[in-house]
């Protein structure tokens, strides 16, 4: 080979294209782009979860309003038929005994049978308003809750001929509850038990009171003839209304059930952390 030769490369016909820079996208648009629509479902779940807060509160606030003014009603009821018709009564009763003092020793047996039938019919109807003035006026639970709800359940059962047993733990926290969780629950029961004599049929019934580390449950349950799921569903009856709307009032729940092999069993449920004082009592003071 000669060493002067020159040697020359043939270029390459394809000529490679020049390289350009791609630009990546930036995290801050890929991390909007990809999380929006997650951001966008959170979003609407806390404000779903705020909401429902908010009408869970309401709903509290109107059961307590609707729990206050039945309670005001009860009172006011009572004190009617206290100073009315018991004044109207005690009037009558001294008018037939007046009347039979200074019946003729001559008059005729039917006026003198008539007359102690009319003063036995006024004894009759004195003590029903008695024991209704009794039954609307609001408890006090001065010896102890426990004690009250067995008072009650002893004259219901000598009144109505229904045998009802009642068992209840001796826990202190039964006497710390607040008055509004002892008189809700002393109503629930009240209004169950009155059912129970008024529909049921029954001829023994049963009260519990159980706690747990939850709250309060009350359970009346009896062995009548029960009602309907749709009679259950009608708020309007049995004062299921009431009933429900004094647990709503303090975070509880009503349920009413057909009971085995037969009745009905309601279960009311109270929670402790609801249990804080004055909810109806402040209701019924500031109207």
């Amino acid at each position: 080979m000669n060493p002067s030769a020159t040697i020359t490369l043939d270029e390459n016909p394809i000529r490679r294209a020049p390289l350009r820079a791609v630009p990546s996208p930036s995290p801050e648009c890929s991390g909007a782009s990809f999380a929006s629509p997650y951001s966008a479902l959170i979003d609407a779940k806390l404000k779903g979860d705020r909401q429902i807060q908010r009408l869970t509160a309401r709903v509290q606030e109107l059961a307590a309003l609707l729990a206050a003014t039945e309670e005001r009603a009860r009172q006011a009821l009572a004190q009617d038929l206290h100073d009315a018709s018991g004044a109207a009564l005690t009037v009558a009763n001294i008018a037939l005994a007046r009347a039979e003092h200074w019946l003729p020793a001559d008059a005729p047996a039917a006026l003198d049978d008539a007359l102690h039938q009319a003063r036995a019919a006024l004894a009759d109807v004195c003590e029903t308003s008695h024991r209704i003035v009794e039954g609307l006026q609001t408890p006090t639970f001065d010896a102890n809750f426990a004690a009250t709800l067995a008072g009650w359940i002893a004259d219901f059962g000598a009144r109505t001929a229904i045998a009802v047993d009642f068992s209840c733990p001796d826990d202190a926290r039964l006497d710390r509850m607040s008055h509004d969780m002892s008189l809700a629950l002393f109503r629930v029961m009240q209004e169950a038990l009155g059912n129970v004599a008024r529909h049921a049929h029954a001829g023994h019934a049963r009260v519990s009171v159980a706690l747990d580390g939850q709250g309060v449950i009350l359970l009346v349950e009896d062995d009548g003839v029960g009602i309907s799921a749709a009679a259950r569903r009608k708020s309007g009856r049995f004062g299921l209304s009431g009933m429900r709307a004094r647990c709503e009032a303090l975070g509880g729940n009503l349920r009413v059930a057909a009971a085995k092999p037969a009745g009905t069993c309601v279960r009311a449920r109270f929670p402790w952390a609801a249990a804080g004082p004055g909810l109806f009592t402040l209701s019924v003071v500031n109207a």
